[in-house]
């Protein structure tokens, strides 16, 4: 099928991918679509533009786009350590009070959650590492969609862009839920009682602050250019020596980058604002061509049996956390910030915590979150390994 935009237009096709990213992040900011994802608007924005025939499929196997290899080689490689470079564990576990014990229920309860989905619901051969792939972005956000996806060789399944736009609308509506929950008075004798403290914010000294600069944007570029070279050259040979059809590259770089962070916490901070921004544009970027590749019909035969799978996990998940939050002596707060910080990331938990007037709680719903980037691919992975 011949496209407005050819294959060989390079700089043209990036053009309209850059756009497609743009167009996603900034409709975000302004709330142009309500709370709808700028991840989905970016991907839908390719989907649509693929469709109708502006530009190249990017999942027709007859047809080479080096824009479209350029961004599926390249960039989530690098994006995962620059997203990854202010995931100091220490400061998380310090930092984080009672929120880090809310978040790790809530984890525990989309572990449990995956296992009982799989076992209710068929999603055909690939059913397991559909488990894995969701149970990691609900650990931890829409990077490790992509992590775990690359790892398990699933991002060319027509499960994948099905799961992906299910996974941002129903991620969407559980937020919308979690904000009414403190509303629902016959949930309130599971929760105990709300800590005044959790509404006043201590005074501290004011963090230093990094502004983003040309210096910092190429020290952050080498770096994750250094760990996404070192997984990549490393991971062949551990391939070869564990005899696994696994990409492991992406689980070395994700390693690596943790352990880069954690090691070199006082050098790697300057960076780490500067390293998210670039990694985050990066990953949408790379969301705007899986749009190119997203055949809609396919998603409205398989996104059925995906949402059901979703709803089974999400359910059990906030039915878990609800049930031992009075036993762990949980307020309602931390465990709907927990529970955001899990499905959504540390995006929506801190501004959730300052819209409920739980100051207090900004911080550590920011930590914990990140700390969901660092788990969420180990377990997904690990979920979707045992389940194949």
């Amino acid at each position: 099928m011949n496209t407005i935009v050819n294959p060989s237009d390079h700089l043209i096709l990036f053009l309209i991918i850059a756009f497609a990213a743009a167009f996603g992040i900034y409709s975000e900011h302004k709330r142009w679509f309500g709370n709808l994802s700028g991840i989905l608007v970016t991907m839908i924005s390719m989907s649509i533009l693929s469709m109708v025939g502006f530009v190249p499929v990017a999942s027709n196997p007859n047809v080479e786009v080096p824009a479209y290899d350029l961004v599926f080689k390249y960039f989530i490689p690098v994006a995962i350590p620059l997203l990854l470079l202010s995931s100091n564990i220490v400061k998380i576990i310090k930092e984080s009070g009672k929120l880090l014990l809310a978040y790790i229920l809530g984890a525990i309860g989309v572990v449990i959650g995956s296992f009982i989905a799989f076992g209710l619901i068929d999603l055909g051969p690939d059913s397991g590492k559909t488990a894995g792939v969701i149970s990691a972005t609900l650990i931890g956000g829409s990077v490790n969609f992509i992590a775990s996806a690359e790892i398990l060789n699933f991002s060319t399944n027509p499960l994948f862009t099905a799961t992906i736009a299910v996974d941002n609308l129903i991620s969407n509506l559980f937020t919308v839920f979690l904000f009414l929950v403190p509303s629902l008075a016959f949930l309130s004798r599971f929760f105990a009682k709300s800590k005044k403290q959790n509404s006043v914010i201590e005074k501290k000294d004011e963090e230093v602050k990094y502004p983003i600069t040309i210096e910092r944007i190429a020290v952050s570029v080498f770096i994750a250019l250094f760990i996404a070279g070192t997984g990549t050259l490393i991971s062949p040979y551990l391939e070869k020596l564990i005899n696994t059809e696994l990409n492991l590259s992406i689980l070395l770089i994700t390693i690596f980058a943790v352990l880069a962070a954690n090691l070199f916490p006082k050098s790697i901070k300057q960076f780490s604002e500067t390293s998210f921004s670039v990694g985050l544009w990066m990953m949408y970027i790379f969301l705007a061509v899986i749009g190119a590749a997203t055949n809609l019909k396919e998603i409205f035969q398989i996104g059925p049996s995906v949402l059901l799978f979703y709803t089974v996990i999400l359910t059990f998940h906030f039915i878990f956390m609800v049930a031992l939050a009075k036993l762990f002596k949980l307020d309602v707060y931390e465990v709907v910030i927990a529970s955001a910080a899990n499905v959504m990331g540390p995006s929506v938990a801190a501004p959730m915590a300052a819209s409920m007037g739980q100051k207090k709680l900004i911080t550590p719903g920011i930590l914990v979150g990140i700390l969901g980037y660092i788990i969420g691919t180990f377990i997904g992975v690990s979920i979707a390994v045992i389940l194949i």
